[in-house]
């Protein structure tokens, strides 16, 4: 797998609690977990997914324009949640 480079910003967002978003980061790969400066979730965001509000605030902590921005997700929700946002 290529490395990120560092000047890319990352985010998370999930539909699971924050608390669980880190365990999983972490336990995956503790040097890729640190390149996330913001992880929402179920008890942060003020509407689960397909709603954009999670990946809006994301975007937002990052300083970025959702315009600017690429969102990977997994399932159907994350697809409309990221066409919500722009």
């Amino acid at each position: 797998m290529r490395a990120i480079p560092d000047h890319v910003q990352m985010g998370a967002l999930t539909n699971a609690c924050v608390a669980y978003a880190h365990a999983v980061l972490k336990i995956n790969d503790e040097t890729f977990y640190t390149r996330f400066a913001t992880v929402h979730g179920a008890d942060t965001a003020a509407k689960p997914k397909p709603n954009p509000d999670g990946l809006l605030l994301c975007c937002q902590e990052l300083g970025l324009n959702p315009e600017n921005c690429v969102y990977i997700g997994d399932s159907p929700s994350d697809g409309a949640a990221a066409h919500a946002a722009g």
